[in-house]
This record gives C-alpha cells, structure tokens and sequence, in this order.
C-alpha cells in the first residue's frame, strides 16, 4: 500500500511539472491535479510507472495506460516511453479473442502548452 502511495505521488508530481501537455500522432495527453492522464480528454482506466534506469530519472521512464477507445468499442492499451527526454507512444488496440487481427501504432510525441 506504502508503495502505491509512493508511486502515485511520484506520478502527480511528474505529471504535474514535466508532463503538462504532449501530442503523439493522433492522441493529445494531458494530465490533471489529481495526476491521472486524460487521452484526447477520456480518463485512462489504470495507470503505470516504470523508471527505466534509476528511480526519480524522469528522462528514462515508462508510462502505461489502459484507455477507452473513443473510435470504436473496447480499449486501447498505450505505453510511452521517455529516453534521454524524447518520447514516443506505441498504442495497441486490445483483443476481446486471439482470432481478431492485431492493430498497433508508434508515435513520435513533442510537448503542447
């Protein structure tokens, strides 16, 4: 539980400083006080850090989220990956049965304000 704690307000205070705004391809992340990312303005269902290197290293980090697809029924599933401060999004839309053709995209992302 210490450890959720931890990591939602290591989120919030990313996501409130270096995470203000971010366009990748088609999809426009935004987070809000409360630290969840919103997706073209819908709330991601579950949320993920992952500090590729070291703790706190915010330029090596991954994010996931699990997000309504706002185009189509089901989700998507996203993760953004920050290396050395450049970012991208790989999206995949995910499969209700193993037999339905895998969809999935990379985006290069650059900050919005």
């Amino acid at each position: 539980m210490i450890k959720k704690i931890i990591c939602l307000i290591s989120l919030m205070m990313f996501t409130a400083s270096a995470f203000s705004a971010t366009q990748c391809g088609p999809f426009y992340l935004k987070a809000n006080k409360s630290g969840w990312i919103y997706v073209n303005g819908e709330r991601s269902e579950t949320q993920k850090i992952t500090f590729l290197k070291e703790k706190d290293d915010y330029d090596n980090v991954k994010l996931q989220w699990r997000v309504k697809n706002a185009k189509a029924p089901g989700m998507l599933g996203m993760e953004q990956i920050y290396r050395d401060g450049k970012a991208i999004l790989n999206v995949e839309v995910i499969r209700t049965h193993q037999s339905q053709i895998r969809i999935h995209g990379t985006y290069d992302c650059e900050k919005v304000h």
